[in-house]
């Protein structure tokens, strides 16, 4: 049986907008729904994912960026013809979210730090103290984390608020290792929801001193044996893996997919990719919104 909705979505007072869409819904089955949203004010937003909720339950909400770059500022791109990204017009939008979604979770899937001179110059604590500030919950390191060594990052992600995952790397640094897990779980309306990381391998992409103390580790193998923990031990009833494998080099988030059953969505990162809608490999959901903060995801669960 097939549904199909539109919705208008405001944006923030006082944001230029390029281009306003309309949500589409639809079913592939009585059991799963999914809708999309081409809404881009500076962001966009997608809608997707259905879940199992009771009538009375609000939707849970996940907003979703990668590689945003420590572009902390708007900025003009040349490509789009105007002004985008920045964290204000985000946290607008993630606080304007909130509001409508109760159950929301902010996530990032890599490379917050690194692009702009705020990073050169204060050495990635703004991006962390900005995070905070917007409500991140979950995030997966990506490699440019590591641009000024394990120390460094260690120091940054002691003030950081949200979880830090990340399951194919195992840490030598003893602060790091206390402070990035594999996996974490978000409990909204009775549902638990199970976030695990994946890395690139960083080897010819950051300097070798900066990654000495920590082990890359098979990331096939390693989503597999988060999918076996997160399903059978802590009884998830969804499976969202924080990627920064990217979309097309090396093994990739398809990769991940077609070899791990049992993920239900991968939020990618690494490779700037625009995923105008998900990529549906076997019954994985993949999301991937470029970079520099010019778009949100954005994933709606409901019955």
């Amino acid at each position: 049986m097939k549904n199909n909705h539109s919705y208008k979505l405001p944006r923030p007072s006082g944001t230029p907008s390029k281009f306003e869409g309309d949500f589409s819904s639809f079913s592939f089955s009585s059991f799963f729904s999914f809708s999309l949203s081409a809404f881009c004010f500076l962001f966009l937003t997608f809608c997707l994912l259905p879940f199992w909720l009771s009538a009375q339950s609000s939707p849970i909400v996940i907003l979703h960026t990668n590689d945003t770059h420590s572009h902390l500022e708007a900025y003009y791109e040349p490509e789009l013809g105007e002004v985008v990204g920045g964290v204000v017009r985000r946290n607008t939008f993630i606080q304007e979210t909130r509001s409508q979604y109760p159950n929301t979770i902010v996530v990032d899937a890599g490379d917050f730090s690194q692009g702009t001179p705020y990073f050169n110059l204060f050495k990635g604590f703004p991006e962390i103290e900005l995070m905070n500030k917007m409500g991140y919950d979950v995030v997966v390191l990506g490699n440019h984390e590591f641009d000024n060594g394990s120390k460094a990052l260690a120091k940054r992600l002691k003030l950081a608020n949200f979880k830090i995952v990340c399951a194919n790397y195992q840490f030598k640094n003893k602060k790091l290792a206390r402070l990035i897990k594999p996996y974490t779980i978000i409990t909204m309306d009775g549902k638990k929801i199970g976030f695990f990381g994946l890395l690139c391998d960083m080897k010819r992409i950051i300097m070798p001193t900066h990654y000495q103390e920590v082990t890359f580790l098979d990331p096939i193998a390693t989503a597999q044996k988060m999918v076996d923990i997160l399903k059978n031990k802590e009884n998830c009833d969804l499976i969202i893996c924080l990627s920064h494998l990217g979309f097309r080099k090396g093994i990739t988030d398809k990769d991940i997919a077609e070899n791990v059953p049992g993920i239900d969505v991968i939020i990618g990162g690494h490779s700037h990719v625009l995923l105008e809608e998900p990529v549906i490999v076997n019954d994985t959901r993949i999301l991937q919104v470029q970079k520099n903060g010019i778009y949100v995801g954005k994933l709606v669960i409901s019955d």
